[in-house]
Parts: structure tokens; sequence; C-alpha cells
């Protein structure tokens, strides 16, 4: 009888946890995104390998269009501000501002900060100010845009015990930090910059946010993992591998080259 009740037990927590995605419905564009970024309104946005930047709406319509004077690489994409998007170019250490309308600013270089031997990634913080996580010597910094003053500095070597990190996202998300690693997790760090935990969520190095939920994917499936309770959803699908997935309203936006699925949770 016992062991009847653990079955079913453990079959319930599959229902619960362990789903499958069906695609509604989807769409093309005209190039395979190597970065991308959903807004509050649920725009998408999509950026190419030379610096192109598109926005579009759910259903797949083109919204604007940025083509940059100068063709470079976006390594970070990141739009959830709604009026304003930021862009960051690794390779440059540059990084832009656009307005909704897809309208830029100048380009911005970190070595204004006075920072020495800077290599890494930036974001942006939730205050307006720039986070910068510097490999060169493995330091979390907090950048003031304006003054450049730098408003904190930790040195990660400290907290990671001699972890080697590769660091392929970064994302400030209900006041706290997010950073991927290439090798699959992903280390979380309070306001002030301080190491609070890593997450074992399967990952390819990209991961977005909806309400508590960090969604993350593998080639096998996406995962949805509660920030908070660290409890997961596997969902399951039937398709090419997804660079980048975003949910906005129960359905899932999943992005392999240059197709967009539009998928339902079952």
């Amino acid at each position: 009888m016992k062991a009847r009740i653990t079955i079913a037990a453990l079959f319930f927590h599959c229902l619960l946890f362990s789903q499958e995605a069906k695609i509604l419905e989807s769409f093309s564009i005209p190039f395979e995104p190597v970065a991308a970024s959903i807004d509050r309104q649920g725009f998408l946005y999509f950026a190419s390998s030379d610096g192109v930047i598109e926005k579009y709406d759910k259903k797949g319509q083109l919204q604007y269009h940025f083509s940059p004077q100068i063709k470079a690489t976006p390594s970070l994409l990141e739009a959830w501000q709604g009026l304003r998007v930021f862009v960051y170019y690794q390779g440059f250490q540059e990084y832009l501002f656009l307005n909704r309308f897809l309208a830029n600013s100048e380009r911005y270089n970190l070595n204004r900060f006075n920072i020495s031997q800077i290599n890494g990634i930036a974001t942006l913080s939730a205050d307006n100010n720039l986070w910068l996580l510097n490999t060169s010597n493995l330091t979390l910094s907090k950048i003031d845009v304006n003054s450049g003053e730098l408003l904190l500095e930790n040195i990660l070597s400290l907290s990671l015990e001699n972890k080697k990190l590769n660091p392929s996202f970064i994302r400030e998300y209900q006041n706290l930090l997010f950073i991927s690693d290439s090798k699959g997790y992903i280390l979380v760090f309070d306001n002030l910059g301080n190491f609070v935990e890593e997450i074992n969520a399967a990952n390819n190095g990209f991961f977005s946010f909806s309400k508590n939920w960090l969604i993350s994917s593998s080639p096998e499936q996406i995962v949805l993992t509660d920030i908070y309770s660290k409890k997961t959803k596997e969902i399951s699908y039937a398709n090419l591998p997804y660079q980048f997935v975003f949910m906005e309203n129960d359905l899932l936006f999943a992005i392999s080259g240059k197709r967009v699925d539009i998928l339902s949770i079952n």
C-alpha cells in the first residue's frame, strides 16, 4: 500500500513539473540573432552579427529597424526597461542606448571610467547604472554612468573559491544579479555585489525571466526554475534546440536560427 502511495505521489509530481510544449504558430526574421530580448509589453528584439537590431510584436510584425554606422557584433541586448534599449559590444568594450523607436545615442567606451585592463561583460542595473564583470581581474563593479564614480567593487576570487569564471550572460532581476557561465551554471549576487548562491539550471549560456521564473534551455528541454523556492518545471518539445526563450502571459517565444516559435504549455 505504501509503495502504491509513493508511486502515485511521484506520478503526480511528474504531472505537475514535467510538461510538453505545443507550437501554436511561428514567424521568421531575416537573420540568425546573436542577442535577443523582450520588453515589458511583450515586444521582441533581435540583434544580428553585424549590429542590425529589429523590434517585432508578438505576431511577428516588424515595428522598427536599426542599422549602426559602425558594424559590430552585440554581445548583450536588454529591452526590459521599455523606454530604452541597452546594447553592449564586448569586442569594443562599448555600449549604447536606443529609444523605443530604435533611434540611437552615441556609443560610449568603458575606458571613460578609468578602469584598467577592462575585459568582460556589462549590463544595465535597475537604478540606471552599469554592472561590469571584469574577467581580467575577476571583479564585479557597479559604476555611475553619469559621473563615472565607482559605486561598489567586489573581488570575486575571494568568494568563488578558485572557480574559473567564463561568463556568457548577465542580467539584474528583482534586486538580484544573475551571471551565467559557459559551463552551464548560474551565479546569483545581491544588489551589493555579494555572492549569494549557485543555481544548477540547465542552460546554453542565456536565460530570461517571467514573474519568479528563471527560464533557460538545453538541447532537450526548456527549464523554468523558481528563483526563490528552486522548484523547476521541465518542458519538453519536439523541435530544433532553441538559442533564446522568453515567456509572456503563459506563452513561450523560442528562437532557433531565423525561426521564432510561439509555444503553449499543456
